[in-house]
């Protein structure tokens, strides 16, 4: 897929009425279906362990080839934004890109560096990338934007990419750069969220921002991820990290709009007015996977109602491990051979109640059970050795097996 350049198509994605100065943000705010005062709802996170390697780039041969050379991807600047190879930082070997912009004269000054086939191809993506920013960016109060990451809806022109102007070309979520304090206050970065649904004919934006405590160091390299679950109704979702915490979840929503072909991806150094306003930051090995399979969450989200916002605020918090064992019998019981052996297990989970048990031995299924007391009766079906152990499934979602337990039967 090759991305034509639209001369006349402003790319911005600025973050216009979202006040960081209210970044406060321990919670965020998002519309969800008003709760019970009272009640909690808890919802699981997906968590960044990563699958299938897809592409990736660690400019080790001094280019930004990896980027380009398979017609996957694309690097476009405007105004004074430049892309550049590196030798004064590197995460890994001797070379880093340098993003770059000089907003002296304010307008648009904004260098993109594109990804465009593995999202395309591709529902679900983790795209990772190290950062390294030499210095605090701060941004004039009156154009308080910074584009950091985002996806574009692209509709291509009616014969196919590449064959004309794009239909539509539009921002759909970017990630930026706040400012602690306020823009003009010089305060620490950190990481925001938007969903810039004024390009889509939305009348507002949703926004999101990392807990204060959260910042972007400067001086050192920090692993940013961000998983990407495209869809075209409510079911999407983005989860940003830092550094493997946390940091951003957007819960369930749409994430590839109805109108377009595909997303596009890019990491971006783009903005109105910095300060200083020659800003730049490093950028180094970048790769795209797909997400793991069968992980499991350190982390829990809470959806609770909040009356003096009139909707739900999400609030990310370490979970408590889901504690799943077999009490009885112990590990190398021997049994006689037609015997009926009593398996107990032991289930916690400070988040939720126990939905059910299965029980197993080896990878046969050989009962389930769904209310307290979680015992389970079972002949081994000959002499032999038996390895068997359960799964706690508990309602919010979390599982768990237990260690096997090793049986013995004469």
């Amino acid at each position: 897929m090759r991305l034509k350049p639209i001369n006349n198509l402003k790319l911005r994605s600025k973050f216009e009425n979202f006040d960081l100065r209210s970044s406060v943000v321990f919670f965020i705010i998002i519309g969800f279906t008003f709760f019970n005062s009272l009640g909690v709802l808890a919802q699981g996170v997906p968590t960044n362990q990563l699958g299938q390697l897809l592409w990736s780039a660690n400019h080790l041969n001094g280019s930004s080839n990896e980027w380009t050379s398979d017609g996957g991807g694309g690097i476009y600047n405007t105004g004074t934004g430049r892309t550049v190879v590196s030798t004064e930082q590197a995460k890994t070997g001797n070379h880093s890109l340098k993003l770059s912009i000089n907003t002296t004269s304010g307008d648009s000054h904004g260098t993109r560096i594109y990804r465009w086939k593995e999202i395309g191809n591709n529902d679900d993506l983790i795209y990772t990338f190290h950062l390294y920013l030499p210095h605090r960016i701060d941004l004039d109060p009156n154009n308080a934007w910074f584009n950091l990451v985002q996806t574009k809806g692209v509709k291509y022109a009616a014969g196919g990419p590449g064959t004309g102007p794009d239909q539509i070309n539009n921002p759909h979520y970017v990630v930026g750069l706040g400012v602690r304090g306020g823009a003009g206050k010089g305060g620490a970065n950190f990481l925001t969220l938007g969903d810039l649904q004024r390009f889509w004919g939305g009348s507002t934006n949703v926004s999101w921002a990392a807990k204060p405590g959260m910042d972007l160091p400067t001086g050192r390299w920090v692993k940013v991820q961000l998983l990407i679950m495209q869809r075209r109704d409510e079911s999407g979702r983005i989860i940003l990290w830092q550094d493997d915490q946390l940091v951003i979840d957007t819960g369930l929503r749409n994430t590839l709009r109805p109108e377009v072909d595909a997303n596009h991806f890019s990491i971006n150094a783009y903005a109105d007015k910095t300060i200083p306003n020659n800003s730049s930051f490093y950028l180094d090995d970048v790769s795209i996977n797909l997400p793991g399979n069968n992980s499991s969450s350190s982390n829990k989200v809470f959806i609770e109602s909040n009356p003096n916002v009139g909707g739900s605020v999400r609030i990310s918090t370490q979970k408590n491990e889901s504690n799943v064992s077999i009490t009885e019998p112990v590990n190398d019981a021997v049994f006689e051979e037609n015997s009926t052996i009593n398996i107990k297990a032991n289930l916690s989970n400070a988040n939720s109640p126990i939905s059910k048990v299965e029980y197993y031995y080896g990878t046969n299924l050989i009962g389930t059970k769904t209310q307290a007391p979680f015992e389970l009766n079972w002949s081994p079906p000959g002499n032999g050795q038996y390895r068997i152990r359960v799964k706690g499934i508990f309602e919010n979602g979390d599982s768990k097996f237990s260690e096997f337990v090793n049986l013995i039967v004469k």
